[in-house]
């Protein structure tokens, strides 16, 4: 790799990990760099996945006090984690680089909707928080694993989609709420170690800059993009993948 290519990279991750302290969206950023950096499709996903997955791993520490006290209540969500990521994983590298890369168009579309209206979603769905109007507990595990699938497939916004059944659980705390999505984004991660990193698919070196930039970005970015205010962060992360959106239907579509 050269080092335009490298520090292109790290400046990627840099600023992906910053804006993912406020808004999300961190794949709209990395996953278009790493194609354009020359990888295919496919192994740009599968690099890009690995490079990200630690940072949910480092997020765990700040929940421990709300993880300690859901500790029995999460293991089926868990459960349903793990397996839909490996059923995505495995989806993943079965359809292979051409099948996915015709897939990448809507995959990015899928990705810009949670991405938009996911919030939206979250908060319109405080009235189904009242026992008699909460969904049904199957119901949610079966929406958690299907997310999941998508999650192990291609991923990108399915934390906000995470939030978004989680209130539909009835979840009212914040803090619970993200304390569980980052639980169950590493139970996903655990499918993905086991499936992803022996598939020989992961570009090393260029997961690596995307890993560092990151993770330095997550710590020393967040102070000063916190100054910026959220929503104009998400609009110009949105308005950003809407470009990336209709730049994939026109190279893949």
């Amino acid at each position: 790799m050269e080092w335009p290519t490298f520090l292109l990279l790290l400046a990627g991750g840099f600023t992906a990990g910053g804006v993912t302290a406020v808004a999300g969206g961190a794949s709209f950023l990395t996953f278009p760099m790493l194609i354009a950096a020359g990888l295919p499709p496919l192994v740009a996903n599968i690099t890009n996945w690995v490079a990200l997955m630690p940072g949910n791993f480092m997020a765990l520490p700040a929940y421990r006090n709300e993880l300690r006290e859901m500790r029995q209540e999460v293991r089926s969500h868990l459960l349903a984690s793990f397996l839909g990521g490996a059923v995505g994983c495995v989806l993943l590298l079965w359809t292979g680089e051409a099948r996915f890369a015709r897939a990448v168009p809507w995959l990015m579309l899928t990705a810009l909707l949670f991405f938009a209206f996911g919030e939206w979603v979250k908060r319109h769905l405080d009235r189904l928080r009242s026992p008699s109007q909460r969904l049904s507990p199957r119901w949610i595990l079966l929406f958690e694993f299907l997310l999941m699938i998508y999650g192990g497939y291609f991923g990108a916004g399915v934390g906000i989609m995470l939030l978004a059944a989680l209130a539909m659980a009835g979840e009212t705390s914040i803090h619970r709420a993200n304390a569980k999505k980052n639980l169950m984004v590493v139970a996903l991660s655990g499918s993905g170690i086991l499936i992803l990193l022996p598939s020989g698919q992961v570009a090393w070196l260029f997961a690596l800059p995307v890993f560092l930039g990151a993770s330095l970005g997550g710590y020393a970015t967040v102070r000063f993009i916190r100054r910026i205010p959220a929503q104009v962060v998400r609009t110009l992360v949105l308005l950003w993948a809407i470009v990336l959106t209709t730049y994939s239907f026109w190279k893949y579509g």
